[in-house]
Parts: structure tokens; C-alpha cells; sequence
């Protein structure tokens, strides 16, 4: 979902200024990018300063989310965090890997579908509602 649209320096405060232990910033983002993000959001700048998820498309629904994420340029720690795990990883390398081939899985139709089926999710409230301790486990 993050193929579209900005967001606020509010929310990339941490990653830029203080990730490490030291004080430094998220070593997940490519040294070229970094200073790029802290031109738009200096620290103890305007946190309403608002900026492109995806990097260079931040206006087209397509792919480009996913080589941004490979290559250093994920915005969001949480999109980052799509590449430093092993099991997320394959999977946004199986979808760059396949842009245009015609084989493998298809970001746009798998985007489709899996909205459909959030779709169809009913919405519990108060106390019918759940918090789940291990997100992948259904009861």
C-alpha cells in the first residue's frame, strides 16, 4: 500500500537521527539517499514537512515501492524491514525479478486480490475484538 502518497518527517525523525545506539541513523538506507532524506527533514525541522513514499513514483500504482526497497531507498523503516528479513525478502525479490517477464507473481493482480480479501474481513469492535500475541496465528 505504500506504492502511493507521503508522509510526514514527524514519523522519520528516529531513522534519520537516532536508529543506532550511538545516535546514528538507520544503516539500512542507502548512504547515497541518506542525506537527501535529511535535507527534506533536518533535524528539529518542520515534522509536518511531508515527502514521497516511493521514491521517484510517488503518484503511479506500480512496482517501483519494491526496487526502492531492494536497493536502499525504502522511505519507511517498515518497508526497509521488508528486506532484512529473510522470508519478506524472497518474497519482494520474487515480484522485482518477475516485472515484465510474464512468469511469476504479479504484484498488481496479488495487490488486487489481497484487498478483496481484506475486504471480506468483518470488523470486531469493543469487546469482541482480539489482540493477537503472535500476528501469524489464527485461532
Amino acid at each position: 500500500g505504500h506504492t502511493i502518497g507521503t508522509t510526514a518527517c514527524f514519523f522519520m525523525t528516529k531513522r534519520l537521527y537516532s536508529f543506532t545506539p550511538d545516535g546514528g541513523p538507520d544503516p539500512s538506507i542507502e548512504p547515497s539517499f541518506l542525506p537527501e532524506l535529511q535535507a527534506t527533514c533536518p533535524q528539529n525541522g518542520d515534522v509536518n514537512v511531508r515527502l514521497a513514499i516511493d521514491r521517484g513514483s510517488q503518484t503511479a500504482f506500480d512496482e517501483s515501492i519494491l526496487n526502492n526497497i531492494r536497493s536502499g531507498f525504502a522511505v519507511l523503516a517498515s518497508d526497509a524491514q521488508l528486506y532484512q528479513d529473510q522470508t519478506t525478502q524472497s518474497v519482494v525479490d520474487s515480484y522485482v525479478d518477475s516485472f515484465g517477464s510474464g512468469f511469476g507473481p504479479s504484484f498488481n493482480q496479488d495487490f488486487a486480490d489481497a484487498m478483496v480479501r481484506l475486504g471480506r474481513l468483518g470488523v470486531k469492535t469493543g469487546g469482541e475484538g482480539e489482540i493477537r500475541r503472535v500476528c501469524a496465528q489464527f485461532n
